[in-house]
């Protein structure tokens, strides 16, 4: 029987061998599929963002304040990008961000490029914001006309104001 436990100790440990050896592969696999995949969402992540930093604020374009959340706000930003990309180059940019509440740094964006030269899209988005403005004075029973009436003389008001600030800031 002394025989036997040698050997049984023997088999033991080369099974103990063979186990631990393969957990060790698995951790490792493990991990670089973790790294992976920390490394896709720290790219996807930063995308939005990316183009945020690459983007400048319009100074008459004012961010608009969506519905938060107890840690988060969301704000809808209009902003020029000059950036190259898709081989276009000044754009609007029409982000949504999503910021920290009490710090306000940026935690995730989104963003859409509209050409500058874009008249039909533009058009498209101008008067969809219009019909919302509609639908919120009727449920509300506020005259639009008033409203839209302030909004056309302040845009006329301002118009040279606000093509100066986008020669200034697109490479034209």
């Amino acid at each position: 029987m002394s025989n036997l436990e040698p050997r049984t100790v023997e088999i033991f440990l080369k099974k103990f061998e063979k186990l631990s050896l393969k957990i060790e592969q698995l951790t490792d696999e493990i991990s670089k599929m973790k790294t992976k995949l920390d490394k896709n969402y720290k790219v996807n992540r930063t995308f939005g963002l990316k183009s945020v930093r690459n983007s400048q604020q319009l100074d008459f374009a004012r961010d608009v304040m969506g519905i938060g959340s107890p840690t988060k706000r969301y704000l809808l930003s209009l902003r020029a990008i000059t950036e190259e990309w898709k081989g276009r180059k000044n754009d609007f940019l029409i982000t949504v961000r999503q910021q920290e509440k009490e710090t306000h740094m940026d935690l995730k964006a989104l963003g859409i490029r509209i050409p500058v030269n874009d008249i039909k899209n533009i058009r498209v988005l101008a008067k969809q914001i219009l019909s919302l403005l509609y639908i919120s004075c009727e449920l509300q029973g506020i005259a639009i006309n008033e409203i839209l009436r302030e909004i056309i003389t302040e845009i006329n008001n301002e118009g040279q104001k606000m093509v100066q600030e986008i020669k200034q800031k697109f490479i034209l």
